[in-house]
């Protein structure tokens, strides 16, 4: 399957700039540290005013671990399938990174964003993706409980 970059849907943009963007340690294009921490660091990016009008596909509801869409899944899925992004198995979890294709699209795309969408972008990555996942559930836990619900994490018991 070929994606080009006006096929991209907002999720799939989200996801390969998520990728993209600088880590904590100033590091472009480090890798997103497994599922958990791709979805709720996109839940992160919805939830600011220029996230909600970017990713009007996008409806997070609680589930097991938090706010969750499957949108998301099928957009990694299809990104994936198009060699867009690949996963790297490491010791204790899967991690998500962008091939050099996808490195080289998204570059390209990067350099079209706004600048605010950019800052936001960086901002999540810099903020939650070196942080174990109990320690990111916590955090959204503590600005949306409501997302605890159904939760199966420990995090979750105090927010229920």
């Amino acid at each position: 399957m070929k994606i080009n970059e006006s096929s991209l849907t907002s999720t799939q943009l989200a996801i390969i700039t998520l990728l993209k963007s600088k880590d904590i340690t100033g590091k472009d294009f480090a890798p997103i540290p497994g599922n958990i921490h791709l979805v709720k660091e996109i839940f992160a990016i919805k939830n600011t005013d220029i996230g909600n009008q970017l990713l009007d596909e996008l409806n997070f509801e609680p589930d097991n671990f938090g706010p969750f869409d499957e949108t998301i899944f099928a957009a990694l899925d299809d990104l994936k399938d198009a060699g867009l992004v690949e996963y790297i198995q490491s010791k204790n979890n899967t991690k998500i990174k962008l091939t050099k294709e996808g490195e080289h699209l998204t570059e390209k795309i990067w350099n079209k964003l706004r600048e605010d969408v950019k800052a936001v972008i960086t901002y999540v990555k810099m903020n939650f993706n070196h942080i174990s996942s109990e320690k990111l559930l916590d955090r959204i836990y503590s600005v949306y409980p409501e997302m605890a619900k159904y939760s199966l994490s420990k995090v979750a018991k105090k927010y229920q």
